[in-house]
């Protein structure tokens, strides 16, 4: 029953100018080593688009498979890896492709010892504090479906987190970032922030912009006593301008007698 679930934004994919993929190679050598149960990417550029080669090749790395939604701006595609082979069963995929959300939403869900689970990869507006409050509010319906555990970009500061420096970034981007009401949003659905919950408020970005905060995180609607881990892998080399984020839960402590809180599946359909 213990689970790892991790967070990267790969950047435009991991490829490089002339189609170079010598940083995907990179990022998902780098993250095979972790052997996470799921991961959660954004910025999957151009996956969609290459006969799913970039998709497939990344499976094949990882040991997982691997679920690609279509992002409504940029091509940021979005994905939810699966390591099947950890007992995990993909039970059908609901991801969120439209309206109001600037990117998507990719969303897997999984049966784990016959419990359901929504898996999830979120990429909130860049911009827009005021598209990322809607895009926020709106996983309080996902929660109503089951037990969620969710990474992402979520493009602003958490709920409680001091507040980072702001002196090298410019007034209007500090304004945007600086916007906690979309992380509120979230923590008001019931998620619980684990790196928060931990004390471990490791900033993510910052190492090839502006501005250092915490804008990769793993929310969870299980109980603050299924979270038992969380790290942040600093690479000496960073081969994006994100880092990439774990978190590492006790599925048996959720509820007294390890029983769980995810509601058991209903009408479970197999996907592909």
């Amino acid at each position: 029953m213990e689970f790892t679930f991790g967070t990267y934004n790969l950047e435009h994919g991991g490829i490089d100018g002339g189609g170079r993929d010598a940083r995907l190679v990179a990022q998902l050598e780098m993250l095979a080593a972790v052997n996470a149960d799921v991961w959660a990417f954004q910025e999957c550029n151009g996956w969609a688009d290459d006969g799913h080669g970039c998709l497939h090749f990344a499976e094949n790395v990882l040991g997982m498979r691997g679920f690609l939604a279509r992002s409504n701006h940029h091509g940021c595609d979005l994905a939810v890896f699966i390591r099947e082979s950890s007992g995990i069963k993909v039970n059908a995929e609901r991801h969120e492709e439209g309206p109001p959300y600037w990117h998507a939403v990719a969303r897997v869900e999984v049966i784990i010892d016959d419990l359901l689970y929504s898996m999830v990869s979120a990429h909130l507006a860049p911009s827009s504090p005021a598209l990322r409050l809607i895009e926020a509010e709106t996983f309080a319906l996902i929660a109503r479906e089951g037990t969620v555990i969710a990474g992402g970009d979520w493009n602003a500061v958490p709920a409680a987190d001091p507040e980072p420096d702001t002196s090298r970034t410019s007034p209007g981007k500090a304004r945007r970032k600086l916007d906690r009401s979309a992380a509120l949003a979230i923590e008001e659905a019931g998620f619980t922030d684990a790196a928060a919950c931990l004390s471990e408020l490791i900033p993510t970005v910052g190492h090839a912009s502006d501005l250092y905060y915490r804008c990769d995180r793993i929310y969870t609607t299980l109980p603050a006593a299924a979270i038992t881990g969380y790290q942040v892998i600093a690479e000496d080399r960073p081969a994006s301008d994100h880092r990439p984020v774990l978190a590492r839960f006790n599925l048996a402590s959720a509820v007294p007698g390890g029983t769980g809180l995810a509601r058991p599946p209903q009408n479970a359909a197999e996907t592909r």
